[in-house]
């Protein structure tokens, strides 16, 4: 950038040209990229339906991504979690964690842990690859939230309904309440709270509009200040990536502030939002909020219909609605922390929305024409050849030289799709382990389902399947291997060979 920088000022010099008709070819040039990328790529929010999850008769409460997106964790109401491999769309795991419905789901930071939490007021820690609980408390009313601290899976941040917030330890098991200790706090009790990306702060949000931001190792407050209304905060959502926070509020009204203006505000003054989103013509509430990887998007859950609503967040614009099955009532949304993939919990069923692909062969390969009959090929000079004998001397050579490049495979860097502005600089961090003991777990191997049709014969004349061969199978396979001239089947004896005179 600064290369190109000083080549257009030295033109400017030079030629004695504005800036403004030097710079003209540069953004020309940007544009073409950016609709090519458009219309090759699509736009970077779902459009349109791509199907259902199947939970094998089980109805969804709560669903959460990996920090990766390659495992979701699914809640039901029956009290099971099912863990789904994203890439396969199958069920790779799945235990009864509760007696009643789950209500919250936090993956710890390395994936290898899962915390979850319920109605029947029991909030549990469990072994992802295992299925087994490590960890169960017992609280004193339902758990509405419960999260890991994003630094730390032995920490879990526990909010009750009607109780102040507390921060538990697990080994070894301790707890510490967060006391709000600003003027009215008696009546106004935390009805939302969240980490920060670093997890330097604790973020709570208040049933009168309140947002006081604690020093997470202290506890001690650092700072609050308020809406420009007293509604509820039912949600705060923190973003992969930025500094800044989400708030949905009961006013029907979904905001966007900077943390540092948190920080930095007076206590008790109003803090003014950078940006604001709403649903200007239905005035719909909303259940759920949730934002893509970037923090470019925002999209609202409807209360009252399964309606998804995506804005543009910079400039307030409502650019999709996303329309579901009449008559459902929304309890979840999820966006996929890299792909712009949502899910949407209704009725106990989970849909995925996706892009809408369309095949565009022209972009992989700009000679590709698509046919509309059938028609001869014309072969090349030279198409096929293993050399091509009109080629000069100096392209052989070239050819040569780009034969022999060394292709590095040991070093590896880091995939900034994978990244967001919390990683760490070490990449090993980011390296899964190959014996699944430690580092992060971005799978969960599982044994592949053996087909009745595909079964392996044993010796004997058994099957993996437990099933036995019937005598005309086995005469069956004994002449193929003679006409093929191949051994005999497994747990048959071979035929004595000849002698030929």
């Amino acid at each position: 950038m600064y290369q190109s920088r000083c080549m257009i000022f030295r033109s400017i010099a030079r030629f004695k040209i504005t800036e403004a008709e030097c710079l003209a070819p540069w953004r020309t040039c940007k544009m073409m990229n950016a609709e090519l990328l458009e219309r090759n790529f699509g736009v970077q929010f779902p459009e349109e339906l791509d199907g259902t999850l199947d939970l094998q008769n089980g109805a969804a409460n709560c669903c959460k991504f990996n920090r990766w997106g390659t495992l979701v964790a699914v809640g039901s109401t029956d009290g099971r979690v099912f863990i789904f491999d994203f890439v396969t769309k199958g069920i790779v795991k799945t235990w009864t964690a509760h007696a009643l419905p789950v209500s919250s789901l936090s993956w710890s930071r390395n994936g290898r842990k899962l915390l979850t939490a319920s109605a029947d007021t029991t909030v549990a820690v469990w072994n992802v690859i295992e299925g087994a609980c490590m960890h169960r408390m017992k609280y004193s009313a339902m758990v509405t939230s419960a999260v890991f601290n994003p630094r730390n899976d032995n920490q879990v941040l526990i909010l009750q309904l009607n109780y102040p917030p507390c921060l538990d330890e697990l080994e070894p098991r301790s707890q510490r309440l967060i006391t709000n200790d600003i003027p009215g706090a008696v009546e106004d009790g935390v009805s939302a709270i969240a980490f920060d990306r670093r997890a330097n702060y604790l973020i709570t949000g208040t049933n009168k509009g309140k947002l006081v931001v604690y020093n997470a190792k202290t506890l001690k407050m650092v700072s609050w200040g308020k809406q420009n209304s007293v509604q509820q905060i039912k949600q705060i959502v923190v973003p992969r990536r930025g500094n800044f926070i989400i708030t949905n509020s009961q006013d029907r009204i979904i905001r966007t502030f900077d943390l540092d203006d948190i920080l930095e505000c007076h206590n008790g003054s109003t803090i003014e939002p950078k940006h604001r989103v709403t649903d200007i013509v239905n005035k719909a509430s909303w259940k759920a909020v949730c934002t893509d990887s970037e923090g470019y998007y925002i999209c609202g859950a409807s209360t009252k219909a399964h309606s998804l609503y995506v804005w543009e967040r910079t400039t307030g614009t409502l650019i999709k609605i996303l329309h579901g099955t009449k008559g459902e009532c929304l309890m979840d949304v999820q966006w996929h922390p890299i792909r712009p993939v949502i899910l949407s919990v209704a009725n106990g069923i989970v849909s995925v929305w996706t892009q809408a692909h369309v095949e565009n062969w022209s972009a992989f390969a700009p000679e590709f024409t698509e046919l509309e009959e059938n028609a001869k090929y014309e072969e090349k000079e030279g198409e096929f050849d293993l050399e091509d004998e009109d080629a000069e001397v100096d392209d052989k050579a070239n050819a040569q030289d780009s034969d022999e490049e060394i292709i590095d495979v040991e070093s590896l860097k880091p995939n900034e799709i994978l990244c967001s502005s919390d990683e760490e600089d070490n990449i090993n961090a980011l390296l899964p382990d190959v014996t699944l003991k430690t580092g992060p777990l971005w799978f969960l191997p599982i044994t592949p389902e053996c087909d009745p049709a595909e079964a392996l014969p044993l010796p004997g004349g058994h099957f993996t399947d437990g099933r036995r061969a019937s005598s005309h199978i086995l005469s069956v396979l004994e002449e193929e291997s003679r006409k093929r001239a191949m051994p005999e089947p497994i747990g048959k004896v071979p035929m004595k060979s000849r002698k030929v005179k």
